[in-house]
């Protein structure tokens, strides 16, 4: 092998070894700096071949069923500080495809592990998938002294080494001995990203020019910065996370839910998923809901504008945190067969324009989706909350006309911001498997449109006009449960439903109200509500708050009113402090089937009990009470 053959890093162990030196610096992926650190993603990477090291595959389990062999097996990482760093991964693929079938990298999220399920379900719609077990836990299938990820004189585990997903400064277990971006987690677990993908394309049933990569939360950041970092990456599918940190502009807006930017100008430079991004070519959607904390949309939709990629797509989940909708899930898997299969053609992103110089001063949102003539429904929302976590998202009334959807937004308030966004729903004709906990295919996927947003300098210059005034009816028709968010609704033991609803300026509660809601209820029982104040600090000095409250309800075939007061509210956990002054501070309301506590190691029901499904629900309102 020629010197010249090989890139800057293995360049040096061949000129090492031709010099006799050392064998533990011969073997290094990357040998000591002998200069400054990489000071740029660009730089980071730059010299770097996942493909020149051998794999070393080792399996260790094997399983053949339902036309699928599937394999729990580990593989070389690299070489690092004299020892080598193994990745343990579960694989699948269809044994009797015709031919080569694309493949699909799975990253999984924070504190969990690679699952089974994901490559089998992979495999089941005609993938080969692996799924790497980046946090080290041991794998369901791992039995006693089985190899696993292990790795070696470093780790990039959130159990032994949780501090440097944020840090680039050195430590034992770091790869450099001084500040540097490849002593990031972040960086390594990127690099046994990027050897999977070289395990992939070296596998004989895999056609190496189709590869994806997709992942949850912490794996929907590291699906960003591989997608950013090697352009085998053909079609990228990150969920939750990948948003990148928030630019000043959206820092310096008042009650926004931005993060205290705590890392150092090395790490923003060469870590940040915005360095990422910006490398990104592929045809890439994500995925991910309103209200989550950790791929905050704000933040998403404003870094996402400097992708260079041609192909950009949102699937964007109305009111839920760190979750979504069937119809956004199945949106992942529709849009690899169109990427990486060719057997569909996803939407391009809807067209959404806002009119703020109107007549009558109310905003007007305008959708211009794809292939009108598929769309089965479009509903576009709006909020006036800065706040991206707990704001509430109103459902605007949509109207047709000809191609596009239009819909009025009405504010409460010129001082504060608007935000904008459309969902659009096209058909789901193709047959998806889904996972075992989502297997029921929903009869349509949704994109969403770029959000829009509007600071209060921009309304008021535009002569926007408040002319949407707070109101004391909440809900007065639950059909359908529009403005709430479901959990286990087919689990009458944990159904919940939860609205932000009571955050918005327009319901905001009123001090000295009471909360009241008309109930049909023919078996009794007892209604149990929560009550979330302040959540994730979106009230500067206002403490946050868990608390229930349940009141008896009496078997009737007539309807019956129930109210609650702050004095009525008991604490959920010990942080919470004892008493309600008002309601003015809350972020959440939730109708719940029973509130549960462990009682020495025992689950015991503190309040209600199965949700009834005869029970219905009407007029949520304020009565009484005073605008502060």
């Amino acid at each position: 092998m020629r010197v010249a053959d090989v890139g800057p890093y293995r360049r040096i162990a061949v000129i090492l070894a031709c010099m006799g030196l050392p064998s533990v610096l011969v073997g290094e992926t990357f040998p000591p700096l002998d200069s400054l650190p990489r000071q740029t993603f660009q730089e980071l990477w730059q010299g770097y071949d996942p493909t020149i090291e051998p794999l070393d595959v080792k399996v260790v389990h094997e399983w053949q069923a339902n036309g699928i062999t599937t394999q729990l097996l580990t593989y070389h990482i690299g070489t690092f500080k004299g020892q080598p760093s193994r990745m343990g991964a579960y694989y699948a693929f269809p044994h009797a495809a015709d031919g080569k079938v694309p493949a699909i990298l799975q990253m999984h999220g924070g504190g969990q592990r690679a699952q089974r399920e994901t490559v089998e379900t992979a495999a089941a719609n005609g993938y080969a998938c692996i799924a790497i077990n980046w946090g080290a836990k041991p794998m369901v299938d791992q039995q006693p002294g089985d190899l696993g990820t292990d790795w070696g004189a470093v780790d990039a585990t959130q159990t032994g080494h949780n501090s440097h997903y944020g840090s680039v400064e050195p430590d034992e277990k770091t790869l450099d001995a001084v500040p540097s971006p490849r002593n990031s987690n972040w960086f390594l677990i990127t690099v046994a990203a990027r050897r999977a993908l070289t395990f992939l394309e070296q596998r004989p049933e895999v056609d190496a020019d189709l590869l994806g990569v997709t992942g949850h939360s912490m794996g929907g950041k590291l699906t960003v910065m591989t997608a950013g970092a090697d352009r085998r990456v053909k079609a990228a599918v990150p969920s939750c996370g990948g948003s990148a940190a928030a630019q000043n502009a959206l820092r310096e807006r008042p009650g926004s839910a931005c993060r205290p930017r705590n890392q150092s100008p090395l790490y923003m430079n060469a870590i940040d998923d915005l360095n990422a991004i910006r490398e990104i070519h592929c045809p890439i959607l994500y995925l991910g809901p309103h209200n989550d904390f950790n791929g905050m949309v704000d933040q998403l939709f404003m870094n996402w504008k400097e992708m260079p990629s041609d192909s950009i797509h949102f699937s964007i989940s109305p009111h839920l945190n760190h979750r979504h909708v069937s119809e956004s899930a199945f949106a992942g898997s529709y849009f690899f067969d169109c990427a990486l299969k060719g057997t569909g053609a996803f939407p391009t992103t809807p067209k959404l324009e806002v009119d703020l110089k109107t007549t009558g001063g109310v905003p007007v949102a305008t959708v211009t989706p794809c292939r009108p003539e598929d769309v089965q429904k479009v509903d576009i929302f709006y909020s006036v909350d800065p706040h991206g976590i707990t704001r509430f998202w109103r459902s605007a009334e949509v109207t047709r006309a000809g191609a596009n959807w239009v819909a009025h937004c009405p504010i409460t308030s010129r001082k504060l911001p608007l935000f904008i966004i459309a969902n659009v729903h096209y058909p789901l004709d193709q047959n998806i498997v889904g996972p075992p906990w989502n297997q029921q295919q929903p009869a349509t996927y949704l994109v969403s449109s770029w959000q829009l947003d509007f600071d209060p300098v921009d309304l008021v210059a535009a002569g926007v006009q408040a002319t949407d005034p707070p109101q004391r009816m909440i809900v007065e028709d639950f059909t359908g449960w529009h403005d709430w968010y479901q959990l286990n609704p087919s689990n009458p033991h944990h159904h919940e439903a939860v609205t932000r609803k009571v955050k918005d300026p327009k319901w905001r509660g009123l001090d000295g109200a009471t909360l009241a809601v008309d109930v049909l209820s023919p078996q009794g029982g007892e209604l149990v509500l929560t009550f979330g104040m302040a959540a994730w600090s979106c009230y500067a000095g206002v403490p946050q708050g868990n608390y229930f409250a349940a009141k008896p309800l009496q078997a009737s075939a007539d309807w019956q009113t129930v109210e609650f007061e702050p004095a009525d509210l008991e604490p959920l956990d010990d942080r919470t402090r004892k008493g309600l002054a008002s309601w003015r501070y809350l972020t959440e309301l939730g109708i719940v089937a029973a509130i549960r506590e462990r009682n020495d190691g025992k689950e015991v029901v503190r309040a209600g009990g199965l949700w009834p499904q005869d029970r219905q629900f009407r007029n949520l309102r304020w009565v009484g009470g005073s605008d502060p």
